[in-house]
């Protein structure tokens, strides 16, 4: 499982070489300044199992993939047989003149990355 820490402003995630996974993060938490709703709730409904994820038009966007089809062509067959069965989400960097870059995680794991980075920005208090 992938790690976070904060690195000055940036959250760095490990094996993520493009950035795409941090900077996914970076934005999951300025959700708030669009919604105006506690990160920790909003989260917890956006990318739940059933959640729709997120979209900031023309910048990124976070979908949970309901089959093969709905992953970046980029990443072929094999990502889907590997991740089908394990709630697979596609994070995607949107840049104008670019092609996406993107990366997929398992439910879980995008869950725990989005919690830990609560954390470290002091967002929400430590468990135990």
């Amino acid at each position: 499982m992938r790690t976070v820490r904060l690195e000055g402003p940036s959250l760095d995630v490990s094996d993520d070489p493009n950035g795409v996974i941090g900077e996914f993060l970076a934005y999951a938490l300025s959700l708030k300044n669009l919604s105006g709703r506690e990160p920790a709730e909003e989260f917890a409904e956006r990318f739940s199992p059933e959640g729709q994820g997120m979209s900031l038009p023309d910048v990124f966007m976070a979908y949970r993939a309901e089959g093969q089809d709905d992953l970046p062509p980029e990443l072929g067959e094999e990502a889907w047989a590997e991740l089908g069965e394990k709630e697979p989400w596609v994070l995607s960097r949107l840049q104008y003149g670019w092609a996406p870059e993107s990366a997929v995680l398992e439910g879980a794991e995008l869950r725990h990355l989005l919690q830990e980075s609560l954390l470290l920005r002091g967002v929400v208090p430590p468990r135990g």
